[in-house]
């Protein structure tokens, strides 16, 4: 008999849950807490870091860089508030990055922290759907354990997109999670791609002294927003930033070696094409969801191109299982805290559906920009009233220093509020009150009602809509006989 017949496989060790997720970012973290705070028990497995790429290469990296920019302009321009200065000040690269790993290695070990205390069962390594209600962990620290669950859910999250750019995979060409990992800043970065995540480290690089160009093949930059907010945050940046540029409606065709420079070549229309030229370039084209090698497809889940298939509960073609987050097509971190509490909700026999018409969009660059709901591109084509107010008249602003931006909401023939757009300092937190309007269905007159305190961003909101008249003598303000 040879050897190789006497040895006795091991048995895989079984665990059985109520739910198991696949995945410990925004997504899987808040439905493993729901779900435990139903008295369910729960399974989670995570292959890298807990916390997934909001916490540890996205939302609360960039937002902790954007917050020493913001503190580096203040104390830059502080002279013109009053403020004496001696000495020159500058953003220090080194340590805004050694400050943000701490917020993010503090935040992270939160996380850990609230499954452990909620009795969340964590597991480490790589899972993949071997049957029905069956994950098997087929490698890292917990490799040969099979979680048994009567439901799962998938919320792996995403990655940088890396489209077919010949030269993409040449020295020196980055993404976004690569830069947050550098020890110093480059002297000069192209940035193909001039949305959220691109315009957010590309300007505290900027602040950091580094000669940032952007290129962005669509005609404006944050081309899934407004374009008068997309021009108008343009205009901010460059008046901000001296060595930021743009060039829009410019597709990268290729990125070639120049020496010690990177060289990117752009169609920009007309059979025209331009050079660009950088130490290093960052793409930051969108991202792609983790949903390969799984084994999804060996168990018939339908996908929607790369996304997992859901309906209004999260659920896919599977009765027994959810999918949740960028995994599913959902895109931000907030989409993913929502959608993984639905998903808990639904195992767990109640019914809850998601509702994305109050769903808030934020760009944390030094001047703020917020949006919900449909834009103004968006309703060309319908019947719409769209009511504008100004930072140079709002009060709190003016005081603020800030007042490059404008607010924008826009109603439908019903006077109903279906969409809002602002840039200016807050914009994120003002942005709340309109999600919560067109969350309730709420109207322009009914809004309006609403007293705002003075002096305040906010207020912005109330200007907007007197612009169309639309307090009315039968409202709170005008209570006469």
């Amino acid at each position: 008999m040879s050897q190789s017949s006497t040895l006795v496989r091991e048995k895989p060790v079984e665990r059985v849950f109520d739910v198991v997720y696949v995945g410990g970012g925004p997504g899987g973290w808040r439905g493993a807490l729901q779900s435990a705070a139903l008295g369910q028990s729960v399974a989670l497995i995570e292959q890298d870091l807990m916390g997934g790429t909001c916490v540890n290469w996205g939302c609360i990296p960039n937002k902790s860089l954007m917050a020493s920019v913001e503190a580096y302009l203040g104390a830059r321009d502080g002279a013109s508030f009053g403020l004496d200065l001696d000495g020159s000040v500058s953003l220090n690269f080194t340590k805004a990055m050694a400050r943000k790993d701490e917020i993010v290695d503090k935040l992270r070990q939160g996380f850990v922290y609230t499954l452990q205390n909620a009795g969340v069962t964590t597991f480490k390594g790589h899972a993949r759907l071997s049957g029905e209600g069956r994950v098997t962990i087929d490698s890292g620290p917990d490799s040969g354990k099979v979680i048994i669950a009567k439901n799962a859910v998938i919320a792996t999250g995403s990655s940088p997109s890396r489209p077919p750019i010949k030269g993409i995979d040449g020295k020196n060409v980055i993404n976004s999670q690569m830069l947050l990992s550098m020890k110093e800043a480059p002297k000069s970065l192209i940035i193909a791609g001039a949305g959220p995540e691109g315009l957010e480290l590309g300007s505290f690089l900027a602040a950091c002294g580094t000669r940032v160009t952007f290129v962005e093949m669509m005609p404006h930059i944050l081309p899934l927003e407004d374009a008068d907010i997309g021009n108008a945050l343009q205009e901010a940046l460059e008046d901000e930033f001296k060595n930021m540029e743009f060039h829009t409606g410019a597709k990268v065709l290729e990125i070639k070696d120049d020496g010690d420079q990177k060289e990117v070549v752009a169609d920009v229309g007309n059979g025209q094409t331009e050079s660009y030229k950088a130490d290093m370039v960052m793409m930051s084209i969108g991202r792609v969801p983790n949903t390969s090698n799984l084994g999804l497809e060996d168990l018939g889940v339908e996908f929607n191109r790369r996304f997992i298939k859901v309906d209004s509960h999260q659920r896919t073609n599977l009765p027994w299982l959810y999918a949740v987050g960028d995994a599913a097509g959902g895109g931000l971190a907030h989409v993913a805290l929502v959608q993984g509490s639905i998903a808990a909700l639904n195992a767990a026999g109640i019914e809850a559906t998601y509702d994305a018409r109050g769903l808030p969009r934020s760009v944390y660059t030094y001047e703020e920009v917020a949006s919900v709901g449909t834009t103004q591109d968006q309703a060309k084509n319908m019947n719409v009233k769209v009511l504008r107010s100004f930072m140079a008249a709002n009060g709190r602003a003016v005081s603020l220093g800030r007042t490059h931006g404008f607010l924008k909401i826009i109603a439908d023939q019903d006077d109903k509020i279906i969409g809002a757009t602002m840039l200016g300092p807050y914009a994120s937190e003002v942005i709340q009150e309109l999600a919560t309007a067109i969350t309730m269905g709420a109207t322009t007159k009914q809004l309006a009602s609403v007293i705002h305190g003075h002096p305040t961003v906010s207020e912005a909101i109330l200007d907007a809509l007197l612009s169309a008249g639309q307090r009315q003598p039968n409202n709170l303000f005008f209570q006469g006989p």
